[in-house]
């Protein structure tokens, strides 16, 4: 949870960054912009690092069993 709270702090300061220089284009509620780009990002971003934790997970443990397959 800690992870998902960085990357969603990072993804809603990027977007007010994004939207100070592209401001002029949106009309309607700034901070529900702001909040919903930022959920659907730190959501894309989490599920991308959950998957790398796992595929590294996986890594290690056909390491393993390749080691004692051998000895």
């Amino acid at each position: 949870m800690k992870d998902f709270l960085a990357i969603f702090i990072s993804c809603f300061v990027l977007c007010i960054i994004v939207t100070l220089f592209f401001g002029s284009f949106i009309l309607e509620n700034i901070w529900g912009t702001f909040f919903v780009l930022s959920l659907i990002l730190s959501i894309i971003i989490n599920a991308f690092l959950n998957q790398d934790s796992r595929i590294n997970e996986l890594e290690m443990k056909i390491e393993q069993l390749l080691k004692e397959k051998q000895d």
